[in-house]
């Protein structure tokens, strides 16, 4: 991988550098990125998706190389789950809740063992080298956001010039969904029309404007679709039909589990539904197995490793931070080393709970590691991000060409990479609870 990882170094430095001829043009082209997304579809809880000038730059070598390894994942997360559904013992390790617990064990993971993910990493883009982030099966998002960003950069002449210059494509993420559940539809053996689907979440937490997306191209296919709260969904014991009353053949799942288990009650129209084969549902709460965080300390243990080659066991430990259980008796070591640990609720999304040294003080962190819970939490060694130059704005509002932290996502459909989600930050956690900023990507021929 050396040599697509220099040309995709030296593709960053040419296009700053071509940049940097024009300042003012630089600085007017990004303005009006800014103005463009303020006005975008990519809005959630009210706030636009902030961005760089620089667009992230992966090449074909690098993606096919990313594509390769996911089988191997994928063949790992494949023998968890079989594993988990045959071993009582093993399925304890999770330490999920009884009702979670009876979520999964109800699933139907004969059609596609996780539908839809979003693997997360912290990519090396001098080496290749990456380490795992999370596993987000379940509420996988942000394919709006790289759509509007790549409609932003075309107001940019540094990236009309580049596409004009360069064979590149972008990440299509939509029509190759609505194409993925298609042909998940027919895997069931459905030879008849093609099902109305419904796009489910609890919508003060989803991402509306997204969703509304995801139904345009379903309908644009020919699948009638709606979006609507898990709430609404009534089931009559032989059919699933969302608020207006219509039908409903597909449920595009994006509530994430942890949520239904707090509308758990609410939810049992779309539950007992499933249960019943009346609807399929993409995806069944097997994913569940996977999105946890307790697997990225499953995936340590000795049983795990019982299960897997010797090249998934290498994978295993080159690709995966270290993590455990916290427990209260290793307070004084993650105290001593505040910078080399990060603290994360088992289940949880969007950096809720998460706490990581680096980003206290020793005061602040000795009280947050003496406050932990002594249940639920893991700790994981932290990881660096790769830093990268961009020019955007800092924490102070002044813009220039500032250093990045990098996050990466892997989007993959029914097993298939499908294409890259690129996040910065200006500071390690990236998070919007920080500083994150999105990038659209692009990936270009070498």
């Amino acid at each position: 991988m050396t040599t697509p990882i220099k040309s995709a170094q030296v593709l960053n430095l040419n296009y700053l550098a071509r940049a940097e001829r024009d300042p003012a043009a630089l600085r007017r082209d990004f303005d009006d990125m800014v103005l463009y997304m303020k006005g975008s579809t990519a809005i959630h809880h009210g706030e636009y998706v902030r961005t760089c000038y620089l667009p992230k730059l992966f090449t074909e070598s690098q993606f096919a190389a990313l594509k390769a390894d996911m089988r191997v994942l994928y063949g790992i997360f494949a023998k968890v789950i079989d594993a988990w559904y045959a071993d009582p013992a093993y399925r304890a390790l999770f330490r999920f809740s009884p009702q979670a617990e009876d979520l999964i064990l109800h699933a139907d993971r004969s059609v596609s063992m996780l539908p839809m993910a979003r693997i997360d990493f912290f990519y090396n883009e001098l080496t290749g080298a990456y380490t795992f982030c999370e596993f987000n099966t379940d509420g996988s998002s942000a394919m709006n956001e790289d759509r509007e960003l790549h409609n932003a950069q075309r107001l940019s002449e540094g990236y009309r010039n580049f596409t004009a210059n360069h064979r590149t494509r972008r990440c299509e993420l939509f029509d190759s969904w609505v194409n993925t559940v298609v042909r998940l539809w027919r895997r069931r053996g459905e030879t008849g029309p093609l099902p109305a689907v419904a796009i489910v979440d609890y919508l003060e937490c989803g991402t509306v404007n997204e969703f509304e997306i995801f139904r345009s191209r379903f309908e644009a296919a020919g699948l009638p679709a709606e979006v609507c709260d898990v709430r609404d969904l009534r089931f009559d014991g032989r059919t699933l039909t969302g608020p207006a009353g219509r039908p409903i053949q597909v449920i595009y799942r994006r509530a994430v589990t942890s949520d239904l288990l707090a509308h758990l009650e609410e939810s049992r129209a779309m539950i007992e539904a499933a249960r019943a084969g009346a609807v399929l549902l993409l995806g069944d709460f097997q994913t569940q197995i996977v999105h946890n965080k307790e697997l990225f300390r499953v995936l340590h243990r000795p049983e795990t490793a019982a299960l897997l080659t010797r090249q998934e066991r290498r994978y295993i430990a080159d690709h995966l931070p270290y993590t455990v259980e916290y427990t209260p008796d290793l307070a004084p070591r993650v105290i001593a080393n505040k910078d080399s640990w990060i603290l994360k609720p088992a289940d949880s999304y969007g950096s809720r709970g998460v706490h990581a040294g680096v980003e206290s003080t020793q005061e602040e962190w000795r009280a947050i590691v003496e406050s932990t819970p002594a249940e639920g939490m893991l700790l994981q060694a932290f990881h660096l991000p790769f830093v990268s130059e961009n020019y955007g704005f800092d924490a102070a509002g002044r813009f220039g060409r500032h250093r990045y932290y990098n996050l990466t996502g892997l989007y993959v459909y029914d097993g298939e990479p499908q294409g890259l989600y690129s996040r910065v930050s200006l500071t390690p956690i990236i998070s919007s609870q920080y500083s994150e900023k999105t990038l659209p990507t692009l990936i270009v021929q070498d």
